[in-house]
C-alpha cells in the first residue's frame, strides 16, 4: 500500500511512513490514510511529522538537564587550558559538546526507533526532523525568515530598552562581553560553534523534536508554546526568559508555516551573528 502524503509503498502493519514520517491511521483502496485532518494539512502536519510523543519529549529534555553540569565542567577546563582566551576557549567547548548531546538524544528518544531508521532511510530521518526543502517558494521563504528575525530582533530590543528604563534588575538582558569570541582570525571558531553549530542542533533539538513531539498531546499552538518556554529556560538567565520565549514561537511558527527548519535555522543563525558581530565590534 501507499502512503497519502508522499506516495511511498509502506508495509501493512506500519504506524508511520518510512519516507516522509507521517502517522497511518487507515487503509482504504489501497492507499494509506493519514491521521491529520484537512485543516491541519497545510502547510505540513507537523503533529504527523513526529513518531516520537510526550513521553519520549520528556526524557529527552531531562538528558540535556542533568547533561547541561558536566558540559559546564569539561568547558571550564577546556578555558582554564587556554589561559588568556579562556571565555572563548570554554564557549566554543560548550556550544560544541551540548549540540554532541542534543543529537545523541534526540537520536536515542527520536529516531532510533523509527521506521525509517530500521530501513536506513536517510532522507526519512532528516525529514522527521523537518531537514527536508522548504514548502513555500524560495523567495517566499526567505521572505518569512527574514521576517521573523526581524520580529525577533525587534521584541528583543523592546524588551530590553523598557526592562533598563524600569531600571529591572535581573530582568534585564545581559551585553555580551567581547571576549566570548576569539580575537582575529580565529573568530572564525566562535562563529561556527555560536553561529552555525548551535543554531543546527537548538533547532532540531527545540523545534524538530520538541514541538513536533508536543503537536500530538497539546496541539499546533500548545507544542509551540510548550518549546518555547524550555527553549527560554534551557538558557538559565532570567534577562532573556521573555525575548527568547518569544523567539522561540517566531522559529515554531517558522517552521510550521515552512514546512521545514532550514528557515528557523538561517533565522536563528542571523540573529546569533547579529549578537556576535555587535559584541565585537561594537560593544
Amino acid at each position: 500500500m501507499t502512503c497519502a502524503n508522499c506516495g511511498n509503498t509502506v508495509d501493512e502493519s506500519a504506524a508511520y511512513c518510512g519516507r516522509c514520517g507521517h502517522e497511518l491511521l487507515s487503509a482504504v483502496g489501497g492507499t494509506v490514510i493519514d491521521s491529520t485532518s484537512p485543516e491541519d494539512s497545510s502547510p505540513t502536519p507537523v503533529n504527523a511529522l513526529a513518531p516520537w510523543r510526550g513521553g519520549e519529549v520528556a526524557l529527552g529534555i531531562v538528558i540535556i538537564a542533568v547533561a547541561i553540569t558536566p558540559v559546564i565542567l569539561l568547558s571550564a577546563a577546556a578555558g582554564e587550558l587556554a589561559g588568556p582566551y579562556g571565555v572563548a576557549a570554554q564557549v566554543w567547548a560548550a556550544s560544541n559538546l551540548m549540540g554532541l548531546v542534543i543529537l545523541g538524544v534526540v537520536w536515542q528518544f527520536g529516531l532510533k526507533h523509527t521506521n525509517a531508521m530500521a530501513r536506513g532511510d536517510l532522507w526519512g530521518n532528516l525529514r522527521l526532523l523537518g531537514l527536508n526543502p522548504p514548502t513555500t517558494s524560495p523567495l517566499w521563504s526567505a521572505v518569512l525568515t527574514l521576517g521573523a528575525l526581524a520580529a525577533s530582533l525587534a521584541a528583543t530590543g523592546i524588551y530590553s530598552a523598557l526592562m533598563r528604563w524600569l531600571d529591572a534588575g535581573l530582568l534585564i538582558p545581559p551585553d555580551i562581553p567581547a571576549d566570548f569570541a576569539f580575537p582575529g582570525a580565529a573568530s572564525a571558531f566562535t562563529f561556527q560553534a555560536l553561529a552555525v553549530w548551535t543554531p543546527i542542533t537548538e533547532e532540531i533539538f527545540f523545534r524538530g523534536f520538541i514541538f513536533a513531539g508536543l503537536a500530538s498531546r497539546l496541539g499546533i499552538r500548545g507544542a509551540m508554546a510548550g518549546s518555547a518556554v524550555v527553549f527560554s529556560l534551557f538558557h538559565m538567565d532570567p534577562g532573556v526568559l521573555v525575548p527568547i520565549f518569544i523567539t522561540g514561537l517566531l522559529l515554531a511558527w517558522l517552521y510550521r508555516r515552512t514546512g521545514s527548519l532550514w528557515p528557523s535555522i538561517a533565522a536563528h543563525a542571523g540573529q546569533n551573528s547579529l549578537a556576535l558581530l555587535a559584541a565585537i565590534f561594537v560593544i
